[in-house]
């Protein structure tokens, strides 16, 4: 039975290890893991353009509006559909 949908809650590479892969090579591995979802879905913040380009590169797409927490802060969703 496959799930109707997974979550990424939190990915974080520490500062000096960015732009390495690391977070790719690790999103990639959960998604092979958790191989049994329909669609993955995140959130994250639309300031850190960084995160937004590795996402959609990985083939997520931003849906909804941005939800704006405060004057700095803006959370943007992603969806993935898995085949």
């Amino acid at each position: 039975m496959r799930n109707e949908f997974c979550k990424v809650s939190a990915l974080a590479v520490l500062p000096e290890y960015q732009n390495r892969g690391i977070a790719q090579s690790a999103l990639r591995e959960i998604e092979k893991i958790h191989n049994d979802c329909k669609y993955w879905i995140l959130d994250t913040l639309f300031q850190e353009k960084g995160n937004c380009h590795l996402y959609e590169k990985l083939g997520y797409v931003r849906i909804g509006e941005p939800k704006k927490v405060n004057d700095k802060l803006t959370l943007v969703d992603y969806k993935k559909e898995v085949d």
